[in-house]
């Protein structure tokens, strides 16, 4: 009886270390965003962080450390009513990684992110006037044209956006400090769970982690279905620090565990310059007009990754808006993979085509469109641990802005 008991247990703690460390098929070894030597056209960043100038857990010079490490090409920090770290010569390039200073503002209606820096009127007026200005561009009381702003973290619990019958230009449709808030507070026994695992397994835990919400997905359906203009992208909120108490502070999650997972892609519209502030403006440009994709890294790199619609000869990318034509085909391309992709095709938020992308696949999908609409792309990982237990599910991969057919 005791050696069967005995042999039980030494099972379970095999399977159980199997089940820790194993996830097929098997990770991603390079966690730089890409080591294309075609990269002029597009750049990847982090879009929302905080910092010590207002409840952040790390100095700009830190966080722009973090996304140098990461592999990014840049970092927008946005602290709460603050633009303290503009004001003191924080923002510029540190190690190949551009930092700028944006602002996260307290409106009465929720939190907006606020892109204040390259408007004449707001640069250097104090942080109050930059919230007043965004909220009255929400209220549509005053218009600067250089002042272009997000809603920040919708469906946050704490603090969410008051005002869904009414949307701004941009949209976070991705908000990873709601998504471990929400997680801790709705499913609690997952959340530590996941928790738990990091030790033994970051990359688990990260994928275990890595799940959208579809609220915030069905109101950029809506958002964009009003026609062009808008913006949608993942927004790290990383804070590196959560309080235990009055005088204690855990630095949790960190800066770079949270920009290895995930970051924003930005389409340019031309090579990218060696000058600062024409970088910036190239980048500022991308963003207010809806070209740049969602990228989760940690699942793999972006090289490979292209969609498109060709309309009569003519291709059109994300954030192009184009005259219907009975030839319209949507182009896509995803990397040849070691794991399964499924890839979406989505038009005015619902689903018209589904494609499975078994590994090793690489010829490009070519779907005939029918009517004019709101088209954005998805696409979607497979991932399993080698018992299936602590996971067995698609994560999120790539997800594209839309192009729109009028």
């Amino acid at each position: 009886m005791g050696h069967t008991q005995s042999s039980f247990w030494t099972v379970v703690l095999i399977a159980a270390i199997v089940e820790f460390y194993s996830l097929l098929p098997e990770r991603n070894q390079d966690l730089s965003l890409s080591s294309s030597t075609q990269k002029s056209h597009w750049v990847q960043g982090i879009i929302h962080v905080h910092s010590t100038f207002s409840d952040g857990g790390g100095t700009p010079e830190e966080i722009a450390k973090a996304a140098h490490q990461a592999g990014h090409d840049f970092v927008i920090l946005t602290d709460h009513n603050n633009d303290e770290a503009r004001k003191k010569g924080f923002e510029k390039k540190y190690e190949g990684t551009d930092l700028w200073v944006e602002m996260e503002s307290s409106t009465p209606v929720g939190h907006a992110v606020s892109f204040f820096s390259n408007s004449e009127k707001l640069r250097n007026v104090g942080a109050e006037r930059v919230v007043q200005a965004t909220y009255r561009n929400f209220s549509k009381s005053e218009s600067d044209p250089d002042l272009f702003w997000s809603i920040a973290h919708p469906s946050n619990i704490k603090n969410p956006w008051s005002r869904l019958d009414e949307f701004g230009p941009g949209w976070e449709v991705v908000n990873f400090d709601s998504s471990w808030q929400r997680q801790f507070s709705e499913q609690p026994f997952k959340f530590l769970l996941t928790v738990g695992v990091y030790p033994f397994n970051e990359y688990l835990s990260a994928l275990r982690f890595l799940e959208t919400y579809p609220k915030d997905f069905v109101a950029w359906d809506e958002m964009t279905r009003r026609g062009p203009g808008h913006f949608a992208y993942l927004a790290h909120d990383t804070h590196s620090k959560v309080k235990l108490n009055q005088t204690e502070s855990l630095n949790w999650p960190g800066y770079l565990q949270t920009f290895k997972m995930a970051s924003n892609v930005v389409f340019l519209k031309s090579p990218k310059s060696d000058d600062f502030e024409t970088r910036k403006k190239q980048v500022y440009e991308g963003l207010r007009e809806g070209r740049l994709a969602v990228l989760y890294q940690i699942v793999a790199p972006f090289d490979g990754n292209d969609w498109r619609i060709d309309c009569d000869g003519k291709t059109f990318t994300v954030g192009d808006s184009v005259s219907f034509k009975e030839s319209c085909e949507a182009v896509i391309t995803t990397p040849v993979t070691p794991f399964v992709k499924v890839v979406r095709l989505v038009k005015n938020g619902e689903i018209i085509r589904e494609v499975v992308v078994e590994p090793g696949s690489k010829s490009p999908l070519r779907v005939p469109l029918k009517g004019a609409g709101t088209y954005r792309l998805e696409v979607l990982a497979q991932k399993h641990t080698a018992l299936r237990i602590l996971l067995n599910r698609l994560v999120p991969y790539v997800f594209y802005n839309p192009i729109y057919l009028q």
